[in-house]
């Protein structure tokens, strides 16, 4: 079954990537009274034009699964082809805590901002999204409804998920700065892997979707030919994100923190999805984990119905989930490895 335990499953991927043999390497990334927060990196140097990169735990909680996949992935790794690096826990804090978000309450995938985020919106959602007591729960909802009503599906769901400035408190905060976690994954790829001329990096996540079901986006906004050489690699459409068909567009894309990097070498990124609960559910589990943190202890742990609920939206404990998404997981990587080789 899938190790919840932070700690723990840092424990497993290290003992996993050495017997593997790849070198691996950590940097220490505290908040509050949390010292022993560490981002795992695994890698070894093959080919030195050619770079697969596997990420879990962007959104820090959701690197359970992530981490899950990555030890599978490094139990069977080929020979030969490109060299390879596995990020472990890019956000270690909200990994350990049951979070989604940083230590900063910011959403590492919509941080990247290189000028100010304006969503105007996101003020009509903020007493649902946030509310400020157990009665606002509920007067929230009702508004959210509402409003809803008023600015339409589209619009409505652009202002909640796609990232804000205005609420540092609040869900999808984008933070005012680039964050360091972002900044330590970017100072290993510089250091270390400057020369590449083209690499691929997948991006593992969970929450939207269908239960067990898969999503792979992709950035055809900044590579136009992504979604063709996705789609000849893994044997389906990728999944382009819509607003019109009930997706949305966020701010501040991780993805673009490789691009700046690594500016001369030609990236494929692709967010690989697997879902959980429905959007509601999820959403609602969210509002649960926000509002309980902004009130404890800093650095303290959830209450053990947040952290059910949490685990619940992002790493349900589900023997059938777990060995689908498991199975997917690795099929990807092998069948990007295999385009890279």
């Amino acid at each position: 079954m899938m190790e919840t335990d932070y700690h723990k499953a840092r424990e497993l991927f290290e003992q996993t990537a050495g017997a593997a043999g790849l070198r691996t390497v950590r940097t220490r990334v505290p908040y509050e009274n949390q010292p022993d927060l560490f981002i795992d990196f695994a890698f070894q140097k093959r080919d030195p034009n050619k770079l697969l990169v596997q990420l879990s735990g962007v959104h820090g909680i959701e690197g359970y699964a992530g981490s899950t996949i990555q030890r599978e992935v490094l139990k069977g790794l080929p020979q030969g082809g490109p060299s390879l690096l596995f990020v472990h826990a890019v956000n270690p804090y909200g990994m350990c805590l049951y979070r989604r978000a940083n230590g900063n309450n910011v959403d590492l995938n919509r941080s990247f901002n290189l000028k100010t985020v304006t969503n105007e919106d996101y003020k009509f959602f903020d007493a649902y999204l946030n509310p400020n007591s157990g009665l606002q729960f509920y007067t929230g909802f009702l508004k959210a409804v509402f409003s809803r009503y008023t600015l339409g599906e589209t619009r409505s769901r652009q202002a909640i998920a796609a990232g804000q400035m205005t609420h540092p408190h609040g869900i999808f905060f984008c933070g005012r700065e680039i964050q360091r976690e972002v900044k330590l994954v970017q100072e290993v790829l510089r250091s270390h892997f400057a020369g590449i001329q083209q690499y691929t990096v997948l991006d593992l996540h969970t929450g939207l979707g269908e239960f067990a079901g898969e999503m792979l986006f992709v950035d055809h906004d900044r590579e136009t030919d992504s979604p063709d050489y996705f789609e000849k690699i893994f044997g389906r459409k990728a999944d382009v994100p819509d607003p019109g068909a009930g997706s949305y567009e966020i701010h501040g894309r991780i993805s673009d923190a490789f691009r700046q990097v690594l500016p001369k070498a030609k990236l494929r990124y692709c967010l690989q999805e697997f879902g959980t609960l429905n959007a509601l559910k999820t959403i609602h589990a969210l509002r649960k984990e926000n509002f309980e943190w902004r009130f404890r202890a800093p650095g303290s742990p959830p209450s053990d119905g947040v952290r059910d609920a949490m685990l619940a939206a992002f790493g349900p404990n589900d023997e059938t989930w777990q060995k689908r998404i498991t199975e997917l997981g690795i099929e990807r990587w092998k069948q990007a490895w295999g385009a890279l080789a």
